[in-house]
Formats: C-alpha cells, sequence, structure tokens
C-alpha cells in the first residue's frame, strides 16, 4: 500500500483544524498530530475527539494501545522523529497504514529556508509512501513552507476563502481562481494539475 500525501491550505478561521480533525478521526490506521501549540489549544486536544490519546514521548506512543494519538511537545522535530519511527514499526506489525498530521507546518517543522537534510517529516515526504506513511502538511499560507511539501503532496485541500496574501502562492502555480471556496468551511481537492477533483463542507461535529 501506497500513501498520498496531502498539503492542507487555509486561512484562519476557514475551518482547516476542523478538516484535520476530522481526517484524523476517520483515518483507518493510526493517525498521529504533531501538538506544539503552547497553550494546548490551537490544534487538537485530547478533549477534542473520542479515542484521542495525549502522549509526550516516543515510549508513551509505543505503549499506547490507541489508534488516535495527540503528540504534546514543545520539538515538533523531535515529535516527528519519534512519530516515524513508531510508523514503521507500527506497520511492518499490523500492515495498517499511519497518518501524521503536522498542522502548522511553517512553525519550526517545514519553514521556507530552514529545513535541513536530515529533517524527518522531508524524509517521511521523500521517503516512506511505500511504508504506507501519509503526511498531511498544513499551514495558513504555503509560501511558508519550503517547496519540498509542494512536490511531494499528490494533493492538494483549500479550506475556506482565501485571502489576499495567498495571492502570490495561487498566481505561482496557477490555481483557478474561479474554483477555489468562497466561504468558510468550504472545502476543495485539487491534483497536482489544478484539477478539482471534490468539494464538499467540513461537518459541524469536528469544529
Amino acid at each position: 500500500m501506497q500513501a498520498f500525501h496531502t498539503l492542507v491550505a487555509g486561512d484562519s478561521g476557514g475551518g482547516k483544524t476542523t478538516f484535520l480533525r476530522e481526517a484524523h478521526d476517520t483515518y483507518p490506521g493510526l493517525s498521529i498530530w504533531i501538538d506544539h501549540s503552547d497553550d494546548g489549544v490551537d490544534g487538537i486536544t485530547g478533549r477534542d475527539l473520542d479515542g484521542a490519546e495525549t502522549v509526550r514521548s516516543e515510549r508513551e506512543a509505543r505503549r499506547s494501545d490507541a489508534t488516535r494519538l495527540r503528540w504534546r511537545c514543545d520539538d515538533p522535530l523531535d515529535a516527528a522523529r519519534g512519530a516515524r519511527a513508531v510508523a514503521h514499526d507500527y506497520h511492518r506489525e499490523t500492515g495498517y497504514p499511519t497518518q501524521v498530521i503536522a498542522d502548522e507546518a511553517q512553525d519550526g517543522m517545514l519553514a521556507d529556508g530552514d529545513v535541513e537534510a536530515d529533517n524527518p517529516i522531508k524524509k517521511m515526504l521523500h521517503e516512506d509512501r511505500d511504508k504506507a506513511l501519509k503526511v498531511q502538511v498544513a499551514t495558513q499560507d504555503p509560501q511558508d513552507l519550503e517547496y519540498t511539501p509542494l512536490k511531494q503532496c499528490k494533493y492538494w485541500v483549500w479550506v475556506g476563502e482565501w485571502s489576499t496574501f495567498h495571492r502570490g502562492f495561487i498566481n505561482y502555480f496557477d490555481l483557478p481562481k474561479s474554483e477555489l471556496p468562497t466561504e468558510p468551511y468550504q472545502v476543495v481537492v485539487f491534483d497536482k494539475r489544478m484539477n478539482v477533483l471534490h468539494r464538499t463542507e467540513t461537518k459541524e461535529g469536528y469544529a
């Protein structure tokens, strides 16, 4: 089984986190959300989804029986490194896939101009699809990310209406503005040729 990486873009308040919460809850395998928010409120919290267990280390992740993990951390790259190791072992032992959600990926994970060769998220994007490891890279403005996640992601998901500061990204990749969402919580899925594959709305239960 191969897993196809996804770039999720969306302005603040547009529904991006709601979309990711649903993806986290419904994934058919192990889903790990890397949560490096300062206050524990932004992004997923342990009480947001039934069955989401909070862990703070690779040891705790390995000891957990849950398939929905919220990995609280101060260093998202250290958490990603541990999540990658856990995902490889999980696939080898069970045959099931793993999803790693890197929300706010511009903050300490894949910031443009600050991605080293041994970056674990970069390695997951480049090397781990055949290990059934899928990465969802999420950010408000994809221009803040290194080009790597953009070219490795098979699908681009836009959530909510676009803002003025997205214009450079939209123009550079020739995204059809007429196909982009016009309201919060609307979702459009593109392939890498900018064809629209799917339209939907986020589900209220995950807001």
